[in-house]
Formats: C-alpha cells, structure tokens, sequence
C-alpha cells in the first residue's frame, strides 16, 4: 500500500520553524543557527514531495521506503517543536507572575540550562535524521518541479448549490420502472424484494432516494424506513435502525434483539411498510434469512429494496431477475458534466469546447460519480489547452477496466491542494456512511495543523469551511445538510470516494471495528469500537497522534484501560465515548492534546485541575451530571478557542476549596480573568451548567464569534467592563444566543452594587457591530443589552421582552455608521409570544425591513395581532422582498389575516397547527406571485372547506398543500394543479381527491 505523504506535517514544520515566536526562543536559548539549518533542510525536503507521490503510486518501492523512512524523522521533530513552544508558553505565563529579580535567577536555574542542553541535542539527532533522508533522497531521481496546486481563496459557488444534489439528470425512467414494480402486488407473500443492481458510482442510492421520496410513493405505503447497511451485516444494528427510522427517535443500545424485534412488530403488524436497504454486501444466506424472519408481519404488498453492486448478494437474498442500472447515455452525460462544470447555457459553450467536452463525458462511461468529479475538476477550466489536457491524460489508460472509475476520481484528488489532499485522507478514519459532523471534523484537522493559514484575516476556521466547500463542489462529500440559517452542519462521503481516502491514507489511518483482530501497521491516526480497544496495546505510543472511540456511553473505561491512553503522549486529537467516573492523573503527560471531547462519556465527576497544564488545548467539550469545573484551570488555556459544556457545575478554586461562583463571596474584579486569558477563543458554549450567577466580562475577547447560554437557570448578569472601547467591543461576535434563562436581566457594569437592580439600567452600551444571528427564547427578564441595527441573517424573538428590540429601533440615526435604518440588512425573522407590550414599538418600524425575505409568527395571542395589524395598516410597500410568510400555533388565528394579501412579493404562505383557522382572506387574488400555500394541522380548512371555497382560492399559482398530521408524520396531502381559468378551477376543486400519504 502507498504511504501517505506528509506534506502538510512538512508544510507545518517549517512554517513553525520560520515564526517569529520560535525563533525568538531559539536566540534566547542559544539554538538559533541549528534552527534554521534545520528550516532549510526540511524546505529541500518538501520540494520533491509531490514528485514522490506519483513515483511511488507508479509501484515505485524504493520511493516509497523512503517516504515512510522520511515520515519517521518527520514527527518526531514535529513534536520536538511542539514541546519548544509549549515550554515557552509556559515560561510566559510563569513570567506574568514573578518580578525581574525572580526572572533573572529563573533563567539562571539548573532546569533551564539542562533543558537548553536538552535542546541542542536533540535538534542535532533530529537534523542527522533529515541528513539521511537528504542523503537516499539524492538517488531516487525526485523531481522539484512538480507544480503544487494552490488552494483558492475563493469558492465560486454559494453553499446553496450543494443541495442540487436531489437535480438528478437521466434516472427518470429507472425511477418509474421500480416504482410500477412496487405497485405490483406478490402472489405467495405478503412482502417482496425488489433489488437494484450496478457497480459504484452509478447512482444507485441516489434513485433509491428519488424513489423514496416521490409522492406517489409516499401513498403507496403507510410506513417508510431507510437504512444503509454497507458492509457490516448485522441484524441486530438493522433492526435498530430500522425502528429509529420508524420513530425518528434515538433506540437504546442496550436493548437486546428479542425486545427490538418485539417493538418492530408492533410498528409493522398489518401495515403495509416500504424498506429500503441501501448498499447491501452480504452473501450469507444464514444472516439474510434471519433478518426476513422479523419483515414478513406487515401487510400484502409490503416491499423491501435493496441496492447493491453484486448480483449474488441478490440471488442471495432471492431476487432472480434484479433491476440492472445501466450508465447514462451520452446526451445526459453531456448534460451532467455541463451543469456540474458551470458552463452556463445562458453564456453558451462554442463548438470546440463542446466537442471536448463531450468526449470527457463519454469516457465516464455515463457514470455519474465519475462525471461529478471531473466536472469539479472543469470548474477551473476554461481554456481548449486544459480541455484537451483532460481529454489525453494518461489515467484514462487505467480505466479499461469497466467497473473501475477509481483512476478518474484519483485525477480529481491530484487536483486538490496538498492540504486539502491530507484533509480528505484523514476522512477515512470514520466507517463508510457515516454522517460527519462539519464543525467537528474541522477542529481535527486544525489539531495537526493542516488548516495553517497565511491569509491575512482568515482563521483557520475559515480555511476549514472553504476546503468542506470544495469537497462539496467537486463530490468529495455529497448529501449536505443545512441548518436554519442555511450553513452546513453535517454531510457524508460516498462509498467510492471512502475507498480513494482509504487508499491514499495508507496505513497512517486506521478504522477498527468490534470485528477487528489486529491493528494493521503502524498507524498515524486511529478510530475504533469499544470492542476494539484492547489493540492499543499493541500500537506504537510514539506514532499515535488520533484516538477516536465511536462507541457509546453504556460500555465502561476501567483505571487500567483509561492508563492506556496515557501511553500515547504525542496524541493530538483525543475523543471518548465510554462510562468513567474520572479522567487518571496520567493524562497530563498528553502535552500535545489539542482536541478533548469528552462529551458522551457517562459518570464524569469532575475535570482535574491539570487539565490547566494542556496549554496547547483548542477545543474542549465536556457533558453529564453533576460536574465540576475549576474556572482557574479554564483560565490557563490559553490557546482554547472552542469551549462547549453541558450540564455542569462552574466552581472558583480559592484557598477555602471549591466555591460556586458569587459576586456577593468574591470581590469582582478577581472573577473578571477567568476569561479575558482566553484570548484566541472563538466560541463558548453552555448549556445547562449550574453555579453561574454571572459571567466575567467578554467583550474584549477579540475572536469570539459565537455565544451560546441556554438553560443557566441561576445566570443574572453579563459583566462588561469599564472604559467602553467601541472599537474592541465584541469586534468578531457573529451568533449570539439566549434560551430558557429564566432570570437573565442583560449586561452590568462591574463594580456596581449586586443588590441594586437599577445601578446599570440607563448605561448605554455600544451596538454590535458585526453580529448576523440574534436567537433569544424563554428569557423574559432580559431588558437590558447591546442594540444589534446592523443584524444580518436571522433574529427570533420567542417567550422574552419586547424592549430588547424596541431599544434597537429606537436608536436615533446619529448612532449607527451605515446610515440605513436599524434592521435594514435583517433577512429572516422570529416573532413568538413576546411580552404583551408589543404596542411599544414604532408602527412604522415594518418599513425599515427592506431586505426582510421570511416572516414567522408563533404561539402569538389575539391581542398580539391586533397590534401587528397596525403594524401593517395602510403598508402596501413594507417588506418589499418578503417571499415567505408562517404562522404556527397560532391557536387564536381565526381568518388569515387580510394585510397578507397586501405582501405583493409573496411566494410561499404556510399555516402550521393553527386549530381555529376556517377562512382565507378575499384579497388573495392580488398575490400574483404566490407559488405555494402550504396547511398543516388546520381541521377547519380541510376537505369540506377546500371543495366549497370560490374563486378567492383559485389564485394560487402553482399548488396548494393541505396535511393533517398523524403522531408527526404528514396523513394526507391536497394539490392544486395551475394553468387553468377561474371557471374550470373551480370546477376541479370539487373533483380533486385527497390521497393518504
């Protein structure tokens, strides 16, 4: 197997040893010549990298011997530097505290010249390492040449376009063969299979998909499940998954096959269900007839599809005759690989780019998979001489085989940057199909240092998001999944590219599963089932840089398994899931660490106080009951950027012990640094932690870009801190968030009386200047805070005080920069039971929402939109870009109220669970762009209303969705086609069916 290559680790290393903090430490120490020699050595090192991973993938042994010889001096002097830097953090932070006298004899003590001599030599063994690497290097013909593909600063498309995955070309037909065959009812059973059969990358779970969605599916059967089997055949986990498809909740791991059967039963009994399972490789006919045994209870013309690339696993599972998916057909290839590399229609391709293009498509052998990823490639590509490069490169000679398009992919890995080529390999740590989670994924590769970033104003976060945006791009990753605000939070790999991944990692990343006997060579990076823990002893403890246990919180760590991990003193990245009462002292031996996730380990009791001595932490995330938290030992983190903490109890060391955290105990300015050393964090996040009466001040913590506080039921104030700098006053906030703090009052100045409630009341604080998100729920007593006229994306105001967006708009002009009035760039916004002052607020404030594009209202009362109608009174041309409007549970909603209908811009209107809703306003004939009116748990606008309403329904442009819902799940579904007069819609309406979905 080819070894991969280090060029990020080299990158790192040497950019390191050119900082001016290592240098600095270098001089003071007296190493500063080895230092750079050793810079220069490593430079002539990395130039021939990229020449080695071709030679080496071309079955060249010798460079790959070296490369792996090259990777064993390569860490190790990464981790020398590392304990370079980490000594000098702390020598600074132990200075902070001592006068120059104390300083001078520190710097004259036997520890420090020991370790100085400790330096010089062990940078000299390292450099005698690199000497020999240079010295093979000089045989092997490596060529410096070889040009490094530069990561883009930019990325060409919104993140939107990612979801384009569901725009499929050319599966139309496949799609209305299988779903006539699931329409068709079975003779001797009441279940049948159906089993879709092609090799990878034809798309296969991407029409099962399709088929799965579609409407008329949706009616055909009563009950739906998805699960994605892959390559471990377990049906105990099937089953499982099965249920938590049933149910949409999470089902006990603990539960035993009897009892998960038993409940699929009684999901299943007499109805008639659709399965589907998606990647199937069994072969064993003994594990198959097991599963079935549990399937056969529902009712006649249940149906089971598989999708699988082995007509065995088929035959298997007695399927005869399987669907076989055959590739596209030349036009849709065309098609695909024109729509994927944005060669725009509108723009026009000329002839001798569509001629190339054209035959590009046609050697994909219309494999979608392989015309996604060349398309990617064709995004940078315009010019006939790139083209025709594509056209002749020499990989297509490696794809005579037909069920192999791996040459094809790997054309598009050797396009990515040599970091972003790391980045992708480390992906395959995880099982195939996993769901990964972007912002975690991204903190592991900023744990190694792959995410360095030269850029001026960019963070390494944000190199982390653009490289997930161009695996997105090129179909890396696939499936993307969005949150509210329409950011990505979480996407998949295909199986294809897991198996590239998996290749071009080599023996560096190693997945174990419960199955798993030993630990293949002598890995980088590791993840592994619980089951699969006892193969660390057997792993070399200097190498070992990733530990990544994916088990769950019911299996238990006992003293000697935990000292285990200890061992691994160069680990980075560290993520347990497992019951433990304690973390061992031993592990603060893990110098390194700079990722901590401990969040799914059950029975935690507290974190030890040498968690401090971690300097080098950026992420910690920590949960379960009952835990305390030593603020001082927070304080010490001084590289810490992401901090997320559930359930906790915050705790003051003093000399007295542990105290909970009281301005009236302790003097206030002393609480104000358990913070404010937290210079590079970037996010905070609590969550249910107990003992906060206060936070410290955080408006000067200069990168914070997300405030999270939810369910801190003793939190009373923010502090902030006198004087008010405008220019550092929260400088990077972007997401702020309050919810279900109860006694929450807003910011306080420090140093004012604690008893009196009105010290800090008139004070007016400065205004947000970059914050975009502004979520605050279950917090009625929060009045007092910084105004936010420039917001962006997204404010939802739920359960709280209105005269936090009163004081907003109130804010005279003179007062905020842009000279726009204050929401003016606001986008989407909340409204859910505020107080019932709501008459406070300007009436013409409506007016400044000019960018305003959704509008929800929720659980708001009678007397609420009484005054919302006078929001609205005489406002034909507020909310200009409003597309669409939602009330949900609005129980109080009797009519839609009649100013929607002076919303001209409107395409979407959508009425969720408002019970005593019975009629639609008259004047919705003069919504012309009104595309979709969408009904869910309304009763009183049901079937009768539907087929007795007159032409004032009939104005809907496109379709009108009627649901009622059935524990959560949509029961029935109303269409209204378009395209027809006044006179013959009304005529339909009548004839229009209802269909169970």
């Amino acid at each position: 197997m080819a070894e991969q290559i280090p060029y990020g680790v080299a990158t790192s290393l040497i950019n390191r040893l050119g900082s001016a903090a290592l240098r600095e430490f270098g001089r003071i120490n007296g190493v500063m010549n080895e230092l750079e020699k050793l810079k220069n050595t490593v430079e002539s090192i990395r130039v021939v990298l990229l020449d080695a991973e071709e030679k080496q993938e071309a079955q060249n042994h010798a460079v790959r011997n070296w490369v792996r010889r090259l990777k064993d001096v390569l860490h190790p002097a990464d981790d020398l530097l590392d304990e370079f830097v980490i000594e000098d953090m702390r020598n600074k932070m132990d200075e902070t505290h001592k006068n120059k006298v104390t300083k001078v004899l520190h710097s004259l003590s036997p520890n420090k010249i020991s370790f100085r001599r400790k330096m010089a030599y062990e940078i000299e063994k390292i450099q005698k390492g690199f000497n020999d690497v240079v010295k093979d290097m000089s045989g092997l013909n490596l060529n410096s040449n070889v040009v490094v593909v530069q990561q883009t600063n930019c990325v060409r498309r919104e993140t939107s376009s990612f979801v384009l995955e569901s725009d499929i070309i050319g599966r139309e037909d496949d799609k209305m063969k299988i779903i006539s065959l699931l329409r068709q009812p079975h003779e001797n059973q009441n279940v049948s299979l159906i089993a879709v059969v092609g090799f990878g990358g034809l798309g296969k779970t991407t029409l099962a998909q399709m088929i799965y969605c579609d409407m008329e599916v949706k009616n055909l059967f009563e009950k739906r499940m998805w699960v994605c089997v892959s390559e471990n055949f377990e049906v105990k986990t099937i089953v499982k998954n099965m249920l938590e498809s049933l149910t949409k909740n999470k089902i006990d791991d603990a539960l035993s096959l009897d009892n998960l059967q038993t409940k699929l039963r009684d999901h299943l009994t007499g109805k008639r269900y659709l399965l589907v399972l998606d990647d199937i490789w069994n072969e064993s006919y003994e594990k198959w007839a097991q599963l079935k045994t549990y399937l056969m209870c529902g009712a006649q013309g249940s149906k089971v599809v598989v999708t699988t690339r082995s007509a065995i696993v088929a035959q298997t599972m007695g399927v005869s005759v399987p669907y076989v998916l055959n590739g596209l057909i030349p036009e849709e290839s065309w098609s695909l690989l024109k729509k994927i590399a944005s060669w725009d229609d509108t723009i026009g391709v000329n002839r001798t780019i569509e001629s190339i293009g054209r035959k590009i498509a046609e050697k994909c052998k219309g494999v979608p998979l392989a015309i996604r990823s060349l398309g990617g490639i064709l995004q940078s590509k315009s010019e006939e001489r790139e083209l025709i490069d594509v056209l002749q490169g020499n990989f297509w000679n490696l794809c005579e085989d037909k069920d192999s398009i791996m040459p094809v992919l790997k054309l598009s890995y050797h396009n990515l940057s040599p970091q972003q080529r790391q980045c992708f390999a480390y992906c395959s740590l995880y099982p195939k199909d996993w769901e990964f989670e972007k912002d975690e994924l991204i903190r592991m590769w900023m744990a190694h240092g792959y995410l360095d970033c030269s850029v001026e104003g960019k963070s390494m976060e944000d190199v982390g998001n653009q490289f997930v945006n161009i695996f997105l791009m090129k179909s890396f990753f696939q499936d993307a999944k969005l949150n509210k605000d329409g950011d990505i939070n979480g996407f998949r790999m295909h199986d294809l590219m897991h198996d590239l991944a998996t290749q071009v990692a080599g023996n560096d990343c190693c997945y174990l599963d419960s199955t798993a006997k030993r630990c293949p060579g002598r890995p980088v990076h590791v993840s592994l089932e619980f089951e699969a823990f006892c193969l660390l002893e057997s792993m070399d403890v200097s190498r070992l840089r990733t530990l990544i246990m994916l088990g769950t919180h019911y299996n238990t760590l006992d003293r000697e398994e935990l000292s285990v991990i200890s061992n691994f003193k160069n680990l980075r990245v560290l993520k347990l899931s497992s019951s433990l009462s304690k973390l061992p002292c031993s592990i603060d031996k893990l110098k390194h660490l700079r990722y901590l996730n401990l969040l799914r380990c059950r029975g935690l009791e507290s974190l030890p106080k040498f968690l401090g001595n971690l300097v080098c932490l950026q992420t910690i995330k920590v949960s379960w009951d009952e835990v305390v938290l030593s603020t001082k030992v927070v304080s010490k983190l001084i590289n810490l950027r992401h901090l997320e903490i559930n359930n906790w109890t915050f705790k003051e060391k003093t000399q007295d012990g542990f105290r909970k955290l009281s301005i009236q105990q302790y003097d206030g300015s002393m609480f104000s640094k358990w913070l404010s050393p937290l210079t590079n964090i970037i996010e905070i996040s609590l969550d249910c932690c107990r003992g906060l009466q206060y936070l410290p001040p955080l408006e000067r913590l200069p990168f914070l870009k997300s405030l999270e506080l939810c369910y801190l039921d003793e939190l009373e104030y923010i502090y902030y801190e006198e004087p008010i700098l405008h220019e550092s006053f929260f400088p990077s906030l972007e997401s702020l968030k309050f919810m279900g703090c109860n006694i929450l009052r807003g910011w306080r100045r420090m140093g004012d009386d604690f008893s009196d409630i009105n010290s800090s009341r008139h004070l007016l604080l400065p205004q947000f200047p970059r914050l975009s998100i502004l979520e605050i729920g279950g917090c009625w007593m929060l009045t007092s805070m910084p105004i936010f006229p420039e917001i962006k994306t997204r404010l939802s105001l739920t359960e709280c005080n209105v005269q936090i967006l009163e004081a907003t708009l109130n804010i005279a002009m003179s007062q905020y920069s842009t000279g726009f009035p204050p929401l003016s760039m606001l986008k989407s916004m909340e409204i859910g039971e505020v107080s019932s002052d709501v008459k406070k607020l300007p009436k013409d404030w409506l007016q400044n929402l000019t960018s305003l594009e959704n509008l929800d209202f929720y659980f708001v009362s009678s007397e609420q939109f009484q005054v919302i109608e006078m929001w609205f009174k005489d406002g034909l041309n507020c909310l200009p870009s409003l597309q669409t409007i939602t009330f949900k549970s609005c129980s109080h909603l009797n009519t839609l109220p009649y100013w929607v209908c002076n919303l001209s811009s409107l395409q979407h209107i959508k009425m969720i669970n408002c019970g005593n809703l019975a009629l639609l306003p008259e004047g919705m004939s003069r919504l012309t762009n009104l595309r979709t009116l969408e009904i869910i748990g309304c009763p009183l606008l049901g079937e009768e209303f539907w087929t007795e309403t007159s032409a004032t329904t009939s104005i809907i442009r496109q379709e009108v969705f009627w649901h009622e819902e059935d524990n959560g799940e949509p029961k029935r579904q109303f269409f209204y086609e378009s395209g027809y007069s006044v006179r013959e819609r009304n005529k339909r309406w009548a004839k229009l069916q209802f269909r169970k979905i």
